[in-house]
């Protein structure tokens, strides 16, 4: 089973990806009001899902593809219906892609 960290979002976005990720069985560690640094060293995710629009997203991911690059990051924008993919061991390369349901649970369980 895919175990998935999620990262701070607004609440309306947040039970949005929550419900499309636990339709397929994925496994969600709760991060609400936590330090998603902090909880990867306590959870060790599989996956984080972060919000791509927020401020300070781009200086998370370098640092989790760096320091713990087994660990796929999706960051999902909360703006628009576009995702990033940063895959394991690929330190900081991504790939872009609209994100529909379908899309993020495939992105997440790849």
């Amino acid at each position: 089973m895919t175990r998935v960290l999620m990262g701070d979002f607004s609440a309306l976005h947040r039970l949005g990806l929550e419900d499309i990720l636990r339709r397929e069985g994925i496994e969600l560690i709760d991060t609400a009001g936590t330090d998603v640094l902090a909880r990867l060293l306590e959870a060790l995710p599989d996956v984080i899902v972060l919000d791509l629009d927020k401020h300070g997203t781009g200086d998370l991911v370098h640092v989790i593809v760096h320091r713990f690059p087994a660990v796929k990051v999706v960051a999902c924008s909360s703006r628009r219906p576009r995702m990033r993919v940063f895959p394991p061991l690929h330190y900081g390369e991504f790939y872009e892609s609209d994100c529909d349901p379908a899309l993020l649970t495939s992105a997440v369980q790849a």
